[in-house]
């Protein structure tokens, strides 16, 4: 578990957080969203020991960063935003060389390599890697150690959206695997709205409000999305779309989207739940609200 309470932080006459408050719960994959320049990437310096609070406490775990450093470090994984590697450097050579540094042994190294999708460039160097599998390596990186809270900048900035959703989609499945709280930095809303199901909206370096996506996407009213899970996708399509709230559908392989008029998510889940007693759906889960909406629309209600 990540917490802020009323912190803090100042550069000189700057204020980049303004008494900022969150909780996110052990096993969130969360969110921390905002424009550049509203106080993301202080927070997770602040959540690693790289920077201490002018006041407030943080706390990660129970523990606050910049008094048990080093057991801190052995909980959190950290991706930065610009990460600077040797670029002449072999891909496994580095990994080998943290992995060293940490007591872990190479079948640790190269079951992560596996796990991210790089183990095929273990013998490239850095500088070679495209800039979708250097996330993939920052990952690796970031992962050594399996970390209980994987803090991660930025992770899909200057990717193309097809690349961003594949790191995103990465992301997701290793938080599945290793069962970890993972939180992602970013100022790239619709993407993010795909894999999260916690967010801290924060701006101006105030927190405008945060929780559980499903929580704060009915309490500003947003359309939601739900992911249902069926036999027959395009026989569940039609019936749904017959609802006067269900603003439309998405089909896949084996799954359809399900777009809620704000206010309506629990008339959808008791229809869903007679299509489930029926045979017609396996199972169904809130998936996302529509984060740009969300957020402009905690933003105007905010009282500063």
């Amino acid at each position: 578990m990540i917490e802020f309470r009323e912190v803090y932080k100042a550069y000189g006459d700057t204020l980049a957080l303004k008494g900022a408050s969150f909780v996110i719960p052990r096993g969130a994959l969360a969110g921390l969203l905002g424009p550049n320049g509203s106080g993301k990437t202080t927070s997770l310096k602040l959540m690693v020991g790289l920077l201490r609070p002018t006041a407030g406490s943080v706390l990660v775990n129970g523990y606050e960063p910049w008094v048990h450093e080093d057991l801190v470090r052995e909980m959190v994984g950290f991706l930065p935003e610009r990460p600077i590697y040797p670029p002449y450097l072999k891909v496994g050579a580095l990994l080998r060389h943290l992995a060293r540094l940490r007591g872990l042994p190479w079948s640790d190294v190269a079951r992560i390599a596996r796990l991210v999708g790089i183990e095929r460039y273990l013998d490239s160097n850095i500088g070679a890697l495209s800039r979708g599998y250097l996330q993939r390596f920052g990952l690796a990186q970031a992962l050594l150690g399996e970390p209980e809270i994987l803090l991660l900048d930025e992770p899909t900035a200057n990717l193309d959206p097809h690349a961003r959703m594949e790191i995103l989609e990465l992301i997701a499945a290793l938080k599945r695997d290793l069962n970890a709280t993972v939180l992602i930095s970013s100022h790239i809303l619709p993407e993010l709205q795909q894999v999260v199901d916690h967010v801290v909206l924060i701006s101006n370096g105030r927190v405008v409000d945060y929780g559980p996506l499903g929580e704060l996407s009915a309490k500003y009213r947003v359309t939601t999305v739900y992911r249902v899970r069926c036999p027959e996708p395009r026989r569940v399509a039609r019936l749904l779309v017959e609802h006067e709230h269900v603003s439309g559908v998405m089909l896949g392989d084996g799954w359809v989207e399900v777009h809620i008029d704000p206010g309506f998510g629990d008339e959808l889940r008791r229809i869903l739940r007679e299509l489930e007693s029926e045979g017609l759906v396996y199972e169904f889960e809130l998936k996302t609200g529509y984060l740009g909406e969300l957020y402009e629309r905690a933003l105007k209600t905010a009282e500063y």
